[in-house]
């Protein structure tokens, strides 16, 4: 007897253990903090398979691991300006829209904005969008400091080694150019000098470029304000009272995070249900409340607590976006912030 229900056993275990090979995988590589994770075990339920999840932090990194890893990941999520560029070097598939159920809860302005990255929409599906700011201790920084405040805060001497700006090229010159009446896709010489020198101003109290670190260092008190994206920032606050986040009276930045399938994805059609999960209203809803960002998602939107619709950190008022820029692929341009970007990285 006791042998049968040895036998039993040891059967019942090959069986789970034969199942949870034969489950599919879809890997993700996505920004930090970026799914709400019961959407994730949610997902795993539903399909029967297992989502492994890698993270980057920055554009940069994203794209140079898909040129040069073994990975095969199904879905990536790049902002605007670095979709034309995958697609250039061939790192992308077309995602069949038609079979995306959810696809009509899309907010039809944010697709109209979409069209001004100028790259085939019928590689993307819009996931998130937002803009930059200053997160900042309330207790090691004035209130009077962060009202009305501009991106020149980042030169006050009384803030020196108590600052952190982004990893990103983009994002950190982008700011000075905007700081300086320019838009952040210029790349004349003319703006880029004058931008530049905003730069080494505000590197002089700059102790590191980092897109992570600052959430937990701000908190501690390592750092006293730094460059934020809205709602990294905003999730931040949720865990902790003493910190604020403002938007620069200058204007911002502002971006589109995108879903995308990789040309080498090997399970493409789980890949398209990921994507139509996470645009059905209810799902999107629960991934809006957790990163806090700007959902593109209309029919979520709705559902949003008020608190979250009028929250100008989240959904800045049209006053304020007009003064915002989307950031663009700006090419071999890029080479010329570079220099910058390395001078100041160096300095």
């Amino acid at each position: 007897m006791k042998r049968l229900i040895l036998i039993i056993l040891v059967f019942g275990l090959l069986l789970n253990l034969v199942s949870c090979v034969k489950k599919p995988k879809l890997y993700l590589f996505s920004w930090t903090d970026y799914i709400a994770p019961e959407l994730i075990r949610k997902f795993e339920r539903d399909n029967d398979c297992k989502v492994v999840l890698d993270t980057y932090n920055s554009n940069e990194t994203m794209h140079a691991k898909l040129l040069t890893s073994k990975s095969a990941y199904d879905i990536i999520i790049p902002s605007g300006d670095y979709i034309s560029i995958l697609i250039d070097d061939g790192l992308l598939e077309k995602i069949n829209l038609s079979s995306l159920s959810n696809y009509s809860n899309l907010d039809p302005v944010i697709l109209n904005k979409v069209e001004e990255y100028e790259f085939d929409l019928g590689y993307t599906v819009p996931y998130f969008w937002g803009t930059s700011g200053v997160i900042y201790n309330k207790k090691l920084v004035s209130e009077e400091d962060m009202t009305d405040i501009s991106w020149d805060v980042f030169q006050n001497q009384k803030y020196a080694n108590k600052i952190t700006m982004l990893d990103d090229i983009r994002e950190v010159i982008g700011v000075a150019l905007i700081h300086n009446g320019f838009n952040p896709n210029d790349t004349s010489e003319t703006a880029l000098a004058i931008a530049r020198e905003s730069l080494l101003l505000w590197d002089l109290n700059v102790v590191q470029y980092d897109s992570d670190s600052f959430k937990n260092e701000v908190q501690d008190g390592t750092i006293w304000l730094g460059q934020a994206y809205n709602g990294d920032a905003l999730q931040v606050m949720e865990e902790n009272g003493d910190i604020a986040f403002v938007l620069p009276k200058e204007g911002s930045t502002l971006w589109i995070d995108f879903f995308a399938i990789p040309k080498n994805s090997e399970n493409k059609e789980l890949a398209h249900k990921y994507i139509d999960f996470l645009l059905d209203e209810k799902n999107a809803l629960t991934n809006a409340e957790y990163v806090l960002y700007a959902t593109p998602n209309v029919a979520a939107y709705k559902l949003l607590n008020k608190s979250m619709q009028e929250n100008k950190n989240i959904y800045p008022v049209q006053e304020y976006l007009d003064k915002c820029f989307l950031i663009k692929n700006i090419r071999n341009e890029v080479l010329k912030l570079d220099v910058i970007w390395q001078e100041i990285r160096n300095n």
